[in-house]
C-alpha cells in the first residue's frame, strides 16, 4: 500500500481494524528496501534499520511502546544517493552520529570520524573524556567542559573533568544552584524562583582563591536567605571552621513596583505606605531614632536605615544613622563598598528597592543615599533630607552637589542649586555649566512673547490667496482661554505650595484670575463618540471599521499636579502660556485678555504654517536626531537662544511640548468641528 505520510511504499500485517502488527517494510519507489521496523498493537517497538539504496544500514535504534530508547546511530555512505546523517548541521568529516534517548527523551548527540574518534561541530577532535564522568555526560562546546542534563539536574564539569556546577530543577521554574571552587568543592548553594530572582535559602563560601568581599577577615562564610530576590531575614557571618562571627537581622524584603500592591507575602514590604520615602514622613515630634527603632523592630530595616539617615541630617550628627547601620549592616572592604557605590552611580536601571538593598548588604552608605534621593518617584520632600544625610556622610564628594542641585530645582530653590552648580563647577567646568544653562531656560520668567518678540512673516508664495479665519465663536474662544487660564493658576497654585514664602518669585507664572470672571473652569475629562469621515469618494473607510461605526477621541485638560516638582509644572505652564498668548494674538487682542467681539490677524496662517513645520522639526531632532531633516534640508531654528540641534534632549522635550501646545491650540482655532485644543487626535497629529 502507498503510505501518503512516509511518502514509501509500505508492506506490513495489520489487524481487522487496520492497526498494525508484527514486521513492517518501507520501500522507496525505485523498490530499495528503506526501513524495517516492529509494531505492536499499532505501536513500534522493537529494534528498527534504515537502509542506503546500496543496502547498507543508514540508521538502527530501538523502540519500546512507541517510543525511541535507548542509542540510536546513524552511518554515512560514501555513495552519492545515500542517507545523510541527517538534515543539516554535520561536522565534516563525521562518519557516524550517535544519539542517546531515554524513553523518548533526548539525551545527547555525538559525531565519530573514520577512525571512530569523538569530533566536534567543526570536525576538530573533541577532548580526551576524563575518567570517572557519568556515561551521559558529553563535551558541551558552548561552556567549554563537559555536561549532563535530565529532567531533574543538570551537571556541569571542566575540561579536565572538575564539577563546577549542578542546576536542580524544582517546580514551577525553581530551582536551586550550587556552584563549586577550583578543587570540586562546594563554594554557593542558592535557590531561584521561576523569574530567576533569589529565592530561599543561601550559603556561600568564599575560597582562597577568591577572597572575602568583607572588611572582617575572618568572615569566610555567609548563610541566608532571599525574598523575590532581596537579601532578608537574620544572615550568619562564618569562619574557615563554621564558627560564628556576626549576625545581624537585615529585615523584610521592600517593593517598589506594581507586584507590591498584590503582594500578600509577610515577608514583604510595600512602599505604597513607607512612612519615610513616600511624602515628609515626619513623626509629630521629629523623633527620627525613635522611628527607625520602630520600624528595625519590625523587621523594616531598609526603612530604619532610611529614616536614620534623615534623623541623623536633621541633627547633624552622622552617628545618628552609623549606630543603627552597625547594628544591621557587616561592613565590607574598602575596595568592594566604594566599587558597588560607584556602579549605583553609573547604573540606569536602578530602583528603589535595588539601592535598599545595596544599603543593607554594606553599599557604601554615602553613595546609597545619593542614589536614593535620585529615584525616588515623583517630588519627594525625603529626597532632600536624603541627599543632605549623604553630604554629611561623604562632604567632600563635590559631585553629590549636582544631585542636590537637581533636588533644589525640583523644589523651586533656585539660588540654592546655582550655588551648588558654583560647587560642581569646581569639579567639571561642563557639568556646573549644564546645571546654570538648566537653571536659565526653566526657570525663566513668563513674558509677553509673542508681541515683545513678535516674528516677521515675510510674504509666502505658498500662502498666496490664502485667507484663515477662527472657527470659532468668541464665546468659544473666551471658554478656552479660561480653560488655559485654570489650568494656569493650578500649576501657579501648587508651585506656591512647594516653594512656601510670602514673595513670588519672578519665575511663577502670571496671576490670571482676572481672565476667570466667573472662577475657574471646569476642565473636562471624557471620551467622546464621533462618526468617522468618508473618504473623498464618499466610501466607508478600509479596514475592520465599518461605515457608520462610531470611533473616539479623548479630551483631557486637566493639569497634573500631584507629585510633580516645580520644573515639570513650570514646563507644562510655559507650554500652556505661549498656546494662550499666541491665542489672543490671533484673534487681535495686544496682549492676555479676554476678547470682547470677533477679531483676526492676517498672518495667521503664516504663524500656524510656521508652528506645524516647527513642531515636525523638533519631533523629527527628537526621534532620529534631526537625520531626517539635514537628508531633506529642512533647517533647524533657535529655542531660548540655543539651535534645537544643540539642545539637550531633556529640554528639546520641553521645547517640543511648547510647540505642540501652540500648534494644536492653531489647528483648534481653525477647526469649526474642534472640541478643544486638548483633544488627542489633535495633539497627537
Amino acid at each position: 500500500m502507498w503510505n501518503a505520510e512516509a511518502g514509501k511504499w509500505e508492506v506490513s500485517r495489520k489487524d481487522g481494524a487496520g492497526v498494525r502488527e508484527g514486521e513492517c517494510l518501507l520501500y522507496r519507489d525505485d523498490g530499495t528496501l528503506y526501513a524495517r521496523s516492529h509494531f505492536v498493537a499499532g505501536l513500534q517497538d522493537g529494534p528498527f534499520f534504515l537502509y542506503h539504496r546500496n543496502g547498507d544500514v543508514a540508521r538502527e535504534g530501538r523502540y519500546v511502546a512507541g517510543r525511541v530508547d535507548g542509542t540510536v546511530t546513524a552511518y554515512a555512505s560514501e555513495a552519492q544517493d545515500g542517507e545523510r546523517l541527517r538534515s543539516c548541521c554535520v561536522p565534516p568529516g563525521a562518519a557516524r552520529l550517535c544519539e542517546r534517548y531515554r524513553e523518548g527523551e533526548f539525551l545527547l548527540e555525538v559525531f565519530y570520524d573514520r577512525q571512530g574518534r569523538a569530533i566536534l561541530s567543526d570536525g576538530r577532535l573533541c577532548p580526551t573524556r576524563p575518567e570517572g564522568l557519568p556515561e551521559l555526560a558529553h563535551f558541551d562546546e558552548s561552556r567549554g567542559g563537559w555536561t549532563q542534563r535530565s529532567r531533574e539536574l543538570d551537571r556541569f564539569w571542566d575540561e579536565r573533568g572538575t564539577l563546577t556546577e549542578e542546576n536542580e530543577r524544582g517546580r514551577d521554574g525553581a530551582r536551586v544552584i550550587r556552584r563549586f571552587d577550583a578543587g570540586g568543592a562546594l563554594r554557593e548553594e542558592a535557590a531561584y524562583a521561576g523569574d530567576d530572582r533569589l529565592d530561599g535559602p543561601f550559603w556561600r563560601r568564599f575560597p582562597a582563591e577568591a577572597p572575602s568581599p568583607f572588611a572582617d577577615a575572618r568572615i569566610c562564610q555567609e548563610r541566608g536567605a532571599y525574598a523575590g530576590g532581596q537579601p532578608v531575614g537574620t544572615w550568619t557571618f562564618l569562619d574557615a571552621d563554621g564558627q560564628v562571627v556576626r549576625t545581624v537581622d537585615r529585615g523584610m524584603a521592600f517593593r517598589d513596583d506594581a507586584e507590591a500592591q498584590a503582594d500578600v507575602d509577610v515577608h514583604a514590604h510595600s512602599g505604597a505606605v513607607s512612612p519615610v520615602l513616600n511624602g515628609a514622613g515626619a513623626p509629630a515630634d521629629h523623633d527620627w531614632p525613635a522611628l527607625a527603632r520602630s520600624l528595625a523592630a519590625e523587621g523594616r530595616v531598609r526603612e530604619a536605615l532610611v529614616a536614620a539617615a534623615r534623623g541623623a541630617a536633621a541633627a547633624r550628627d552622622r552617628a545618628v544613622f552609623e549606630r543603627l547601620r552597625d547594628a544591621h549592616v557587616v561592613p565590607l572592604s574598602a575596595e568592594r563598598e566604594a566599587q558597588w557605590g560607584e556602579a549605583l552611580s553609573q547604573a540606569t536601571d536602578t530602583t528603589v528597592s535595588s539601592v535598599l538593598d545595596a544599603l543593607v548588604s554594606g553599599a557604601d552608605a554615602a553613595s546609597c543615599l545619593r542614589a536614593l534621593a535620585s529615584v525616588l518617584p515623583g517630588f519627594q520632600p525625603a529626597a532632600t533630607e536624603i541627599i543632605e544625610a549623604s553630604l554629611l556622610l561623604a562632604p567632600e564628594r563635590r559631585m553629590t552637589h549636582l544631585t542636590r542641585a537637581l533636588l533644589r530645582f525640583q523644589g523651586g530653590d533656585l539660588a540654592g542649586a546655582l550655588a551648588d552648580a558654583e560647587v560642581v563647577a569646581a569639579e567639571s567646568a561642563e557639568a556646573g555649566a549644564s546645571l546654570r544653562s538648566y537653571g536659565e531656560i526653566v526657570f525663566r520668567a513668563f513674558d509677553d512673547w509673542p508681541w515683545n518678540e513678535a516674528e516677521v512673516f515675510s510674504p509666502d508664495p505658498e500662502l498666496e490667496g490664502v485667507s484663515l479665519e477662527p472657527g470659532h465663536d468668541v464665546d468659544e474662544i473666551r471658554h478656552v482661554i479660561g480653560v488655559y487660564a485654570t489650568r494656569l493658576e493650578r500649576a501657579r497654585a501648587a508651585m506656591r505650595g512647594l516653594i512656601g514664602g510670602a514673595a513670588a518669585p519672578p519665575w511663577l507664572p502670571p496671576d490670571l484670575s482676572g481672565l476667570l470672571p466667573s472662577g475657574p473652569i471646569d476642565l473636562r475629562h471624557e471620551t467622546v463618540e464621533c462618526e468617522p469621515e468618508p473618504d473623498p469618494e464618499g466610501q466607508p473607510p478600509e479596514g475592520p471599521v465599518e461605515a457608520g461605526a462610531p470611533e473616539t477621541i479623548e479630551i483631557d485638560e486637566r493639569v497634573m499636579t500631584d507629585g510633580a516638582g516645580v520644573p515639570t509644572l513650570l514646563a507644562a505652564a510655559h507650554a500652556d502660556w505661549s498656546a494662550l498668548s499666541w491665542l489672543c494674538w490671533a484673534v487681535g487682542l495686544g496682549g492676555v485678555a479676554l476678547p470682547e467681539g470677533e477679531g483676526t490677524r492676517a498672518e495667521m496662517a503664516a504663524a500656524m504654517k510656521m508652528f506645524v513645520r516647527r513642531t515636525w522639526r523638533l519631533k523629527d531632532r527628537l526621534v532620529s536626531g534631526s537625520l531626517v531633516s539635514r537628508s531633506q534640508g529642512v533647517p533647524g531654528f533657535s529655542w531660548q537662544g540655543v539651535d534645537i540641534d544643540e539642545l539637550p534632549r531633556h529640554l528639546a522635550e520641553v521645547a517640543g511640548a511648547e510647540y505642540v501646545a501652540v500648534r494644536s491650540m492653531f489647528i483648534w482655532l481653525a477647526s469649526a468641528d474642534a472640541v478643544s485644543p486638548f483633544q488627542d487626535d489633535i495633539r497627537d497629529a
